[in-house]
């Protein structure tokens, strides 16, 4: 029975890859995960960077005239009002980088999940097919026996013959599906050779997930988040740049005959304003800020359109996933079986056999399409709630 094949083949073998270990030999072998962990640390070293105090300049000079030497130090503290916007901004940045972060686990995880369940449905269709080419061979020999026995005539003899070559047919194509998914499996785990996908293909079907969803959660609006908090904050750390922040001044004159010993020397420099006020930079900032801001903006709407799209598809698929497994397949089953044994008694002609052998081939391939459509749509789901697992 068909039926019987198709359950065994949803068994998992000991030489056989589940989709856990996908998930797990993704991880440990792509780079992608290294880089993006990189730039975290990058980013979080940029934090201790952003917002710290400016090294004084040191200057020593020596002239004729007296004091003849001269020493000073300046300290500029004009870092003091930048500071905390600075600082913010680099915060957005590690957010940002976080978020990035996420974003390429779930990805990768989202491509690693959609071809493991494409290879798993290549290979359980070509089980099927197979199963079905056995039936219509053993179908043929029974129309070739019965027309020697001159039960039925030449031309249902060659309909089974035909019938038999065309499963042979259908069966070279799903072989060549399953290899070409399972080598799409194999680049996207970044291995040689793998073992064949294991695990059933209606895997969640009976328990989907809860799709209430918080748009902040979504990694690609984290990303727009974060990148509209850096450019504000750096807004206003352009902004706290044009205020004239005096420096410190200390130090000490020597070597003049008329004044013995060293005098010591304080004072402040003020940066003037004079040739330019710094608008420039402050508009260009404001802009980027006003810029990211609205992208935010688009971005939370193409969110919120992407979660309706994608619990559209969850609840959809699930459902004639769940028609097709249940009802049509045992249908179309029962149906061949009864059209098998009817000619195999002599009560039928070969048409409603040959018919009901390529309804049960439809069937049977559209509910693993089906099953797979719920197995893609799941997997942009976990994709949008950031789930890596």
């Amino acid at each position: 029975m068909l039926s019987v094949v198709v359950a065994l083949a949803l068994l998992q073998g000991p030489d056989s890859l589940t989709l856990a270990d996908a998930l797990a030999r993704a991880r440990a072998s792509r780079p992608r995960l290294a880089a993006a962990a990189a730039q975290v640390t990058e980013a979080r070293a940029a934090l201790r960077t952003a917002g710290a105090v400016t090294n004084p300049i040191a200057t020593y000079s020596h002239s004729e005239s007296t004091p003849r030497e001269h020493f000073s130090v300046e300290q500029p503290l004009d870092w003091l009002i930048r500071r905390g916007a600075d600082r913010a901004a680099a915060r957005a940045g590690i957010n940002r980088a976080l978020a990035d972060s996420s974003q390429s686990a779930v990805e990768l995880m989202r491509a690693v999940r959609l071809a493991f369940f494409r290879a798993r449905a290549a290979l359980l269709s070509e089980t099927l097919v197979e199963a079905q080419t056995v039936e219509a061979d053993s179908l043929a020999r029974i129309a070739e026996a019965r027309y020697r026995a001159g039960d039925v005539s030449l031309l249902e003899q060659e309909q089974a013959a035909q019938e038999a070559a065309r499963a042979r047919q259908t069966a070279s194509s799903a072989r060549e599906a399953a290899r070409v998914t399972a080598s799409d499996l194999e680049r996207e785990l970044g291995a040689a050779s793998l073992p064949p996908a294991a695990g059933p293909l209606d895997a969640g079907l009976d328990q989907p997930p809860d799709t209430t969803l918080a748009l902040d959660r979504v990694p690609a609006l984290r990303v727009a988040l974060a990148d509209s908090a850096a450019a504000a904050a750096l807004a206003r750390s352009a902004a706290r740049a044009r205020i004239p922040f005096p420096a410190v001044q200390g130090g000490a004159e020597w070597a003049d005959p008329t004044e013995p010993g060293t005098l010591a020397t304080f004072g402040l420099s003020v940066p003037l304003p004079i040739w330019q006020h710094g608008q420039g930079p402050v508009a260009e900032a404001q802009a980027r800020a006003l810029a990211a801001a609205a992208l935010t903006r688009e971005t939370r709407l193409e969110t919120e359109r992407q979660v309706r799209e994608v619990r559209i598809r969850l609840e959809e698929s699930a459902k004639r996933a769940r028609i097709a497994r249940d009802s049509l397949l045992p249908a179309a089953a029962v149906l061949r079986a009864r059209a098998f044994r009817a000619y195999q008694s002599g009560e039928t002609g070969i048409v409603p056999v040959l018919d009901a052998f390529r309804a049960e081939r439809e069937v049977a391939l559209g509910a693993l399409q089906d099953e797979l459509a719920y197995q893609e749509a799941l997997a942009d789901w976990h994709a949008l709630t950031g789930a890596t697992e």
